[in-house]
């Protein structure tokens, strides 16, 4: 087959069955991530309001939004068109696919941009995303296994630790990864909308309290009971109604 012939089959065969599988897997890995929370929303009765969603969505563009648009055009010419779709769909792009797909594409020889590197590119991130999840997998059930042959007291201290270490260790790459400018602007941006007008516009400024109502397996409903900021509330079965309309909480 000729690179004429070749060049032909990518941009007329290749290409569009790329994009439309891309597409479509990522559209169905948006929805099954949604899923949980449309569920919790409309399904359980626990929709937060438009307003304290529109808060979280403003504070998480204000911190990554730019991220959105700089990361696709940066990674493109490395990944190529598949290893592009799968790569956002894995996720951990900067710290395990792209130096896999720059590891790859070297030991092979492939020019960036060519034919050759985005198949490399593609073998990589595959390899990368098995591998990844077969040791991901027995990480998670050996972990299990020893936290449950831990003492008590130890498990608990290592289950109070690890998320903020998570989060500690999180700071620390970025704090050392990003520059002065990118940080106080981060900061800023975050500072501006929390301080902003925003959260009351919205409804969703820091409440004084809370009406709070459960929703048993048996399809029993509390009554609605009033829960005021950092104060712990014991909701009971008794004055549950069976089944029917919800009451509406009192104002």
């Amino acid at each position: 087959m000729t690179d004429q012939t070749q060049d032909h089959v990518y941009r007329t065969a290749f290409l569009p069955r790329a994009h439309r599988i891309g597409r479509l897997t990522l559209l169905a890995a948006m929805l099954l991530c949604l899923t949980p929370a449309l569920y919790l929303s409309f399904g359980l009765g626990a929709w937060p309001g438009g307003g304290a969603i529109l808060t979280g969505f403003l504070a998480i563009l204000a911190f990554v939004g730019v991220i959105w648009i700089v990361e696709p055009v940066s990674y493109f010419p490395v990944l190529g068109v598949c290893g592009t779709y799968m790569s956002f769909l894995s996720g951990n792009i900067g710290n395990m696919r792209l130096p896999v797909v720059i590891s790859c594409q070297s030991a092979v020889g492939a020019g960036t941009g060519s034919r050759k590197a985005e198949l490399a590119a593609v073998i990589g991130i595959a390899v990368s995303v098995l591998v990844n999840l077969v040791f991901l997998v027995a990480l998670v059930l050996i972990g299990q296994a020893l936290v449950e042959a831990l003492p008590a007291a130890v498990a608990a201290t290592v289950k109070a630790y690890t998320l903020p270490a998570l989060y500690g260790a999180v700071l620390v790459m970025f704090a050392k990864s990003a520059t002065r400018r990118n940080v106080l602007t981060g900061l800023g941006a975050g500072a501006a909308v929390f301080l902003s007008p925003v959260p009351e516009l919205f409804g969703s400024a820091r409440a004084a309290g809370a009406e709070l109502r459960v929703r048993w397996p048996d399809g029993t409903v509390s009554d609605w009971q009033h829960a005021a900021a950092g104060t712990a509330v014991t909701v009971t079965r008794s004055g549950a109604n069976s089944g029917g309309d919800i009451p509406a909480p009192r104002p």
